[in-house]
């Protein structure tokens, strides 16, 4: 009965603080799912794609409302994450887990490092910043090649993949609100693949999609709204560092888990 009260106040939480503010989400429901709800790994990561797929279209719909959609790099990135997560999928079933959790830990390690690197190379060029950046055909190719990366996260375990998306989309060149708006349109096209992909690898549990969904759908609209409310200057300057140590965390964490 607690869960019935507990999910909806948890997906708000994860709405308004993680998808409006850093892009991801599915992690975090997978992990509260199984740690707190001792819900079976394979029902916990199909309920969070289930469950991510209407609230990053609530969150897509409200960022882009608010312009923070950089739809060239998105929909570039999203052919990479589709196809990632189709691989992904297929070689679910092969990979232990404890070593998956390690490569990816590494690989969100890296791409933090390189987060940091593209920030200090900015701040020496700050033209570079501009929204109205010009893409190049090498952006592109990195861009699809950071949402294969996420799309085999989503793939093989049911994670947003939310981290290479991110980390990615910083790497090239967006200012922070321009990164979680675009990821989240991003992963709302890895959610809809891996949910397709897993639907034969494990059960869905359609009430706690419900009372996630719910929740997280209404925090996912709000947050955004929130957003463009503050100083665009102030929250450049929060979220920037916010958004490094994200993913710097997510990697230690899955290294040392």
């Amino acid at each position: 009965m607690i869960q019935y009260i507990l999910l909806p106040i948890v997906g708000f939480l994860v709405g308004l603080l993680i998808i409006s503010l850093g892009g991801g989400g599915g992690a975090v429901y997978v992990g509260i799912l199984t740690v707190f709800f001792n819900i079976p790994p394979a029902i916990a990561a199909s309920t969070s794609l289930a469950t991510t797929i209407p609230t990053t279209a609530v969150g897509t719909f409200s960022h882009w409302k608010a312009g923070n959609v950089n739809w060239r790099l998105g929909l570039t990135m999203l052919v990479g994450g589709v196809v990632g997560s189709i691989i992904g999928s297929l070689f679910s079933g092969l990979l232990p887990q404890k070593l998956y959790n390690k490569l990816t830990g590494l690989i969100l390690l890296l791409l933090a490092v390189q987060m940091l690197v593209s920030f200090l190379k900015k701040k020496k060029a700050a033209a570079e910043t501009s929204p109205g950046k010009t893409v190049s055909r090498r952006d592109m190719v990195k861009a699809i090649g950071f949402g294969l990366l996420g799309g085999a996260m989503s793939g093989l375990v049911g994670l947003s993949g939310g981290g290479p998306i991110v980390a990615g989309l910083m790497i090239l060149g967006c200012q922070a609100l321009e990164t979680v708006g675009t990821s989240v349109l991003v992963l709302l096209g890895i959610a809809v693949t891996g949910f397709v992909a897993h639907l034969s690898l494990g059960d869905i549990n359609w009430t706690l999609v419900g009372l996630l969904a719910v929740g997280t759908m209404c925090g996912a609209f709000v947050g955004p709204s929130l957003l463009s409310r503050v100083d665009k200057a102030k929250l450049e300057k929060v979220l920037q560092p916010l958004l490094f140590l994200m993913t710097l965390v997510m990697g230690g964490i899955l290294i040392f888990k």
